[in-house]
């Protein structure tokens, strides 16, 4: 559990990264929990990118990657925000250190559809 000043710092992220149309990967999550609240431990950094990114889930954002970079992104198959976590979760660990540019996942918001017309 995490307390109520630093829950409304990552809301204010959140609301940040949701703010506008865009695609986001996340690379340029984690850094913003790390350096913008200041916090040193890589654990407690991907503690905290994780709940963030659950709240972006939750206000729809869509989480997947790219087959091929002239390609769409293939949304991950898990729907629920709490299984894309879950998923990224257990990618970060596999990954052993902070997430890059091409690592584990990137974020679109709004999601597109996938029918194309």
């Amino acid at each position: 559990m995490i307390d109520n000043a630093l829950h409304q710092k990552l809301m204010a992220i959140a609301d940040m990264f949701l703010s506008v149309p865009s695609e986001f990967g996340l690379y340029q999550v984690w850094p913003k929990v790390k350096y913008g609240l200041h916090i040193s431990d890589d654990r407690e950094v991907k503690r905290l990118t994780l709940e963030l990114v659950r709240e972006m889930l939750t206000r729809g954002a869509r989480a997947g990657h790219y087959d091929d970079p002239s390609s769409w992104m293939t949304y991950f198959e898990e729907t629920t925000p709490d299984e894309v976590v879950a998923r990224i979760d257990h990618e970060w660990d596999a990954l052993g250190s902070l997430p890059s540019i091409d690592d584990i996942c990137w974020f679109e918001y709004p999601a597109r559809e996938l029918a194309m017309p």
